[in-house]
């Protein structure tokens, strides 16, 4: 009868506790991750927390979830996030850019419609919930909605990147092709401003053209920044956090600015970390006020709070050409896909010991200790 009595009270608290549990939990696993735990937008009746992680309840969440626990059973890393750079042309020169090299940019061929399937199709058998599409600027890509359809969407979230100047044109179609959401890039308030930093006329306002078009077509839609310290000591921080709650969108992402690309030999930035921490501080008022955009900084996921530094252990980089990299920022070739299996390049890439487990240190190419080592390059591919 005692037994009866216990299991018949364990019932009535799966059936009146485990909502509150549940949530308990999601809002935990979220603060940790992102940094706060304010859901941003619903999209297909699903909450989504940010941009750059599935929508909970979804089936790409589920997809994160259950590869998160056969990592742990199997004892290794797997990816659950892949940037893809779908073509090296771009019709911007950003004075930031982490991709492009002018003194180093070699003349390769991109990978074709079928090779890019092919290497989604590889990734998602890996355990891959996250599929960010780069460049270059992507939609340059006359193909890139056949690509963009090759994601299994029961087990994927696509976000794309972009500069904004073709998604106006492109919006629903993308919604249709199966896309979840879109970072547009707006590195000031300032038309002018911004336009000379992508050394483009024009950018800034088909930027704003795409945002409003994205927002219709029903896509999760954030502003990408990239900022640097004079940038956040002259308040531009504010200034872009304000401006996305002014044209509504749902998310403002913060890159601080790398050295690689255009910028590898800006030694200057290197373990110059005090700004950081207080960008971090500074978007927590955000973050607790729903009448902001969820605001993420990229620094925040990099460090002791949250995952570390996942390049090479949760997370990976595909170049236009094929080339296999821990992520976007170091460009070191661990293999390309066109000479061998993906998931033998992350094999070979998950043992390295650097990429064994994430640095809670920051971005590795921010840190001294990693200047010149072996596994890491700022060069071109």
């Amino acid at each position: 009868m005692k037994k009866f009595l216990r299991e018949l009270r364990l019932f009535w608290s799966f059936l009146f506790k485990s909502g509150k549990y549940a949530k308990f939990m999601s809002d935990n696993i979220y603060r940790i991750y992102l940094g706060h735990n304010k859901i941003i937008d619903f999209r297909d009746g699903f909450p989504v927390y940010s941009l750059s992680t599935p929508a909970l309840f979804s089936k790409p969440a589920a997809n994160f979830f259950g590869r998160a626990l056969f990592k742990i059973i199997q004892n290794r890393n797997t990816p659950n996030l892949m940037s893809f750079a779908v073509t090296s042309k771009c019709n911007a020169a950003c004075s930031h850019c982490s991709f492009f090299d002018d003194s180093k940019m070699k003349k390769r061929r991109d990978l074709s419609t079928k090779e890019c399937r092919s290497v989604i199709k590889e990734a998602q058998e890996m355990g891959v919930s996250v599929i960010n599409f780069v460049g270059g600027e992507p939609l340059i890509r006359n193909d890139f909605l056949k690509i963009l359809k090759s994601v299994d969407k029961d087990l994927s979230t696509a976000i794309l990147f972009t500069n904004g100047t073709r998604l106006k044109e492109k919006a629903f179609s993308l919604k249709k092709a199966g896309l979840d959401g879109v970072y547009v890039s707006l590195d000031s308030i300032h038309a002018k401003k911004h336009d000379k930093i992508r050394n483009k006329k024009g950018v800034f306002k088909k930027a704003l053209a795409g945002i409003r078009e994205a927002k219709k077509a029903g896509l999760s839609v954030g502003i990408s920044c990239c900022i640097s310290k004079e940038g956040f000591s002259n308040g531009d921080f504010d200034k872009i956090v304000e401006f996305g709650k002014k044209i509504d969108v749902h998310e403002v992402l913060f890159f601080d600015v790398v050295p690689t690309g255009r910028m590898k030999h800006c030694w200057e930035i290197m373990d110059d970390l005090d700004w950081i921490e207080e960008m971090i501080k500074a978007s927590e008022k955000y973050n607790k006020d729903y009448g902001y955009p969820g605001v993420l900084v990229y620094s925040y996921s990099t460090s002791h709070r949250s995952t570390g530094c996942a390049g090479g252990v949760s997370y990976f980089y595909v170049s236009p050409f094929g080339d296999i990299s821990p992520c976007d920022f170091n460009h070191k070739k661990m293999g390309n896909i066109r000479g061998e299996p993906l998931y033998q390049i992350w094999d070979k890439m998950s043992e390295i010991d650097i990429y064994q487990k994430a640095a809670w240190g920051g971005c590795k190419l921010k840190r001294s200790k990693y200047k010149d080592h072996k596994y890491i390059s700022r060069d071109s591919f």
